[in-house]
This record gives C-alpha cells, sequence and structure tokens, in this order.
C-alpha cells in the first residue's frame, strides 16, 4: 500500500510539474511584434485625389510631397526626383484616423498596434491608465509614452498617443488593494491629493467614473482647472449633466448621456445612488416613453456654449441589443481576438441576455436605436461629436471598430462627411492640434490613408483601405496583410492563456476590478 501511495505522489509531483513548466513556457513564449513599414526621408503621393475634410470637396489629381514624417506641399505637378513614389491613382488620400475612446494592454504591440495601424487608426486617445503601481496587464504611462515616441520616429507598429489620462477616479472602487484608503478620492482634500499627484506624473487630463459622489467630482473638477488640467470621460450617475458641463467637463463618452438627462425622472434614479437602477427594462422604457426634447435643446445649447464634446461609442451597445444574435457572436473578425479575450466577450454577452430576462431583448435593442437617434439629434444641434470606440470592449475590435463606428454614425444620421470629421478634423481640433493632425495640407504631420472608394459618398468607404502612412512611414496592401496575418497569428497562440492568466494575477488594476 506504501509503495502504491509513494508511486501515486510521484507521479502527481511530476505531473504538477509539468503543468507548471508549460505554464511558465508559455508565460515566457517568444511572440514578436511586427516590424515598421517602409521609412523613407521623402515620398511622394501622385496623381491621388485628396478629400479636404474642412471644406468636403474632393480634389483629384494632386500630388503629396512628404519629408522627414511630415507633409511639405500638396497640389497638382509636384516632383522630387529622389523621393519614394507611391501611385495614387483611383485612390482617396484622408487624414489618418483617430479612436477617441480606446483602451490599451500591456500586449498591445502585438494585439492592438498592428490592428489600428492597418485599418488607417494612426492615433488613439487611451482612456485608461494606472496609478502608483506597475501593473503587468494594463498599459501605464510610460508605456504609452514610449510607444508615442516609436510612432513619432517610425520605429515600431504604434498609433499615436497625443494625450495620457489617469487611472479612472470612482471613489476608491478603482483603487488596488495595495494601496491605503488615502487614494480614495472622497472629499475636496482626497481630490486635491489626487489632481496633484497626477499632475506632478505629467497626465493631461483626468478621467472620472461613475461612482463619483458629487462632492468629490465637483473638488476634483475645480482642482483640475486650478492646476491646467481638465476632466474627460463618464459622467458621475449623481451628477446632472448641467452640472457636469458647468463644471469644465470636456468630453462625455458612452450613449447614456441625453437619454438620461432627458429623461424628467432621472432625479428620482440618482436618488438611489445606484446607477443600477437605470439598467432595468422598466427604467428604459420609461427613459424612451417620458423623452423630453426640450431638456436635449437646453443641454446641446450648454454643450455648445461650453465647447463640451460627446463621444457616444455605439459600438459598444450593440453588444446590448445583439448579444444573443449568432451572427454578432461569430464575428469573422474574432479570428484576431486571443482565446482567453474571446472568451470573456463570449461570458459577457451571455451575461448581457441573462440580465435581461424577459422582453429584455427588445428593450435592449430599442435604446440602441433610441442613443443612435439622440447622437444624430445632438449633431443637429450643433454638438461636437467624436468617433470612439472602447475597444477592445466586448466584440469591439481595434482599428475595424472605429470603422464599425463610423458606420454607426452615419445611421445615427451625420452626413459621411461629419462622420469622417469626427474621426480626423475634430478630434485634432479637440486636443489642441488644428492645422497639425487631422488634416491633409502643408506643415501637418504625414498621417495618411489611402481609400479605394469615396467616403464622402458612403462612409462604408473606410473599410477599403489600401495604404497607411504613419508618421511617414508607409504601409502598402501587401505590409497591412501582414500587420494583420501577425495578429492573427499571435491571438492564436497556444501561449495566449499562461500570458493573460499570469498578467491577470499580477495586475493590480485587473485585480481590483473582478473583485467589484
Amino acid at each position: 500500500m506504501m509503495k502504491k501511495m509513494k508511486k501515486l505522489a510521484i507521479w502527481l509531483t511530476a505531473g504538477l510539474l509539468t503543468v507548471l513548466a508549460v505554464f511558465s513556457a508559455g508565460v515566457f513564449w517568444p511572440l514578436e511584434a511586427p516590424a515598421p513599414g517602409l521609412n523613407n526621408q521623402k515620398s511622394l503621393f501622385i496623381n491621388v485625389s485628396v478629400v479636404d475634410v474642412v471644406t468636403g470637396e474632393v480634389k483629384p489629381g494632386q500630388n503629396i510631397l512628404v519629408e522627414h514624417g511630415a507633409i511639405v506641399a500638396v497640389g497638382p505637378n509636384l516632383s522630387a526626383s529622389d523621393a519614394h513614389v507611391i501611385d495614387g491613382a483611383g485612390r482617396f488620400a484622408v487624414p489618418g484616423l483617430f479612436d477617441m475612446h480606446a483602451h490599451s494592454m500591456k500586449m498591445a504591440p502585438l494585439l492592438a498596434h498592428p490592428m489600428f495601424v492597418a485599418a488607417g487608426v494612426t492615433a488613439v486617445r487611451d482612456m485608461g491608465g494606472c496609478i502608483g503601481l506597475e501593473d503587468a496587464m494594463v498599459a501605464c504611462a510610460t508605456d504609452k509614452r514610449g510607444w508615442d515616441q516609436a510612432a513619432r520616429e517610425g520605429s515600431a507598429v504604434s498609433p499615436r498617443y497625443d494625450r495620457i489620462t489617469s487611472l479612472a477616479i470612482d471613489g476608491g472602487f478603482e483603487i488596488p488593494t495595495a494601496l491605503d484608503q488615502s487614494w480614495w478620492v472622497t472629499d475636496t482634500a482626497t481630490a486635491e491629493q489626487r489632481v496633484l499627484f497626477d499632475v506632478g506624473r505629467g497626465i493631461d487630463f483626468l478621467k472620472p467614473y461613475s461612482s463619483l459622489t458629487e462632492e468629490a467630482y465637483l473638488a476634483l473638477a475645480a482642482s483640475a482647472k486650478e492646476n491646467g488640467i481638465y476632466l474627460a470621460g463618464h459622467k458621475p450617475f449623481v451628477v446632472s449633466a448641467k452640472t457636469a458641463i458647468a463644471a469644465g467637463q470636456r468630453s462625455f463618452e458612452h450613449a447614456f448621456l441625453f437619454i438620461w438627462d432627458c429623461f424628467p425622472g432621472i432625479d428620482a434614479y440618482r436618488a438611489t445612488g445606484s446607477i443600477r437602477t437605470a439598467f432595468t427594462n422598466e427604467a428604459r422604457s420609461e427613459m424612451i416613453e417620458q423623452h423630453d426634447p426640450a431638456q436635449c435643446a437646453d443641454l446641446h445649447a450648454r454643450m455648445r456654449a461650453a465647447g463640451a464634446v460627446y463621444v457616444p461609442t455605439h459600438t459598444t451597445r450593440k453588444l446590448d441589443a445583439y448579444a444573443i444574435d449568432e451572427a454578432f457572436r461569430s464575428d469573422e473578425r474574432l479570428k484576431y481576438t486571443p482565446a482567453p479575450l474571446r472568451t470573456m466577450w463570449l461570458q459577457d454577452a451571455d451575461g448581457m441576455a441573462k440580465k435581461a430576462g424577459d422582453g429584455g431583448e427588445e428593450s435592449y435593442k430599442a435604446i440602441y436605436d433610441f442613443g443612435l437617434k439622440q447622437t444624430g439629434l445632438a449633431d443637429k444641434a450643433g454638438v461636437t461629436i467624436l468617433a470612439g470606440t472602447d475597444a477592445p470592449d466586448s466584440f469591439v475590435f481595434p482599428g475595424l471598430g472605429l470603422h464599425d463606428e463610423l458606420e454607426h454614425l452615419v445611421l445615427a444620421g451625420l452626413s459621411p462627411l461629419d462622420a469622417l470629421r469626427a474621426a480626423t478634423l475634430e478630434p485634432a481640433r479637440f486636443l489642441g492640434l488644428e492645422g497639425e493632425a487631422g488634416i491633409i495640407q502643408a506643415g501637418a504631420r504625414a498621417d495618411i490613408i489611402l481609400l479605394a472608394a469615396n467616403p464622402i459618398a458612403d462612409i462604408s468607404a473606410v473599410r477599403t483601405v489600401d495604404g497607411v502612412m504613419l508618421a511617414g512611414v508607409y504601409y502598402d496592401a501587401a505590409a497591412r496583410a501582414k500587420l494583420m496575418k501577425s495578429v492573427e497569428h499571435a491571438a492564436n497562440s497556444w501561449s495566449m492563456w499562461p500570458k493573460f492568466v499570469w498578467q491577470t494575477i499580477n495586475s493590480p488594476i485587473t485585480l481590483r476590478q473582478f473583485a467589484d
């Protein structure tokens, strides 16, 4: 009997050691990020139709001269004997696109950056971050600054990261357990402390989140203003849009703003202190049926006057409405998503369907359609709309998701030109980059996309990307295909499960989110 027990113990030990060895090998299994494209000091696009996003004019027969990552000249009959020539015949040149709401992981160079670049997304506004601790999964400010520098130099495949945000500020619910409660923003003193901390590490703007109290939010906004930065992100549930606009919040994310704040009965829901009360079938029905256009008109006027912008991320809301739709759940683009992330996305869809209950699918579809309508009305009222996706939220694909979002904006009622502006001209203005980005003109950075069709005629033309230039580095059709193939290879590597598990258990931010 003792011999059998010893033999069993040996086998169990050997099995455990084998599992650990395989897991460790997976964690450290090498996967290489793709190399950047052709980096010429001088390039010349010839015979291309340039889309002027300011006027909406399409100018055929144009040449674009690029030197050292910047546009030097645009016009007919330009020449440069020593330039790399890119034939633009039959192609439409548009400025590189911005995704104004994305989230980056440490593995972004493997999984997200190549997809952004291949899709013509040459810049992202990342809406996540770290605080006080290094993180194994979530990209921190130092990561994003490094990626931005590499994009500018053409030394890596990466979109630009023009501005860096804080970790979402949520009244303490976001703070890793390794940090004490002095990091929680709950009142004026802790708000001021948090602002000074983030300003000290070079953060450009603060992201408020849903659970902040009104006192903490207003203190945060006041201290941010005093220290030369601003708020952009979620609007805390208990804070009205009027209050947030007056406090100086510059952008409002996700497609709830005009649904909630144009509903006369919203204060009763806010009085509960729980955002979950607004996510029932009954609440959604009330918000649609009792919607007050006059309240919305007032809100539109306040946003126009303050210069506050709206980033609806309709692509994220599509999950709510199509959680059990088999075509949606089996999107062919899932091949670019690692198995651990695919599993989480499907679990998210399953949870959404379960939470919906009887009549929930119709309720979610109704609020999804109503949200699109509100974006169209806001645009007609003169509110600035910016295109953002929330990638890689469930079923939101980096890069490709922005194409989806632009189609959502046209579905909402924006013209194709205005939808294109929402990903080019308007983000540049918002970020203080007007004349430098989001436009094709002399002096602007050389972020240019070649499309096979005219996006002013049909916004789905953004899906016909033929070539991408980012900071003077050019990716032709073959190079773009290699980028996508590299993502597919990495995403389907056996090592993704060990890597994700290891990064998760070593990510203070992710563990805190799971705990909630």
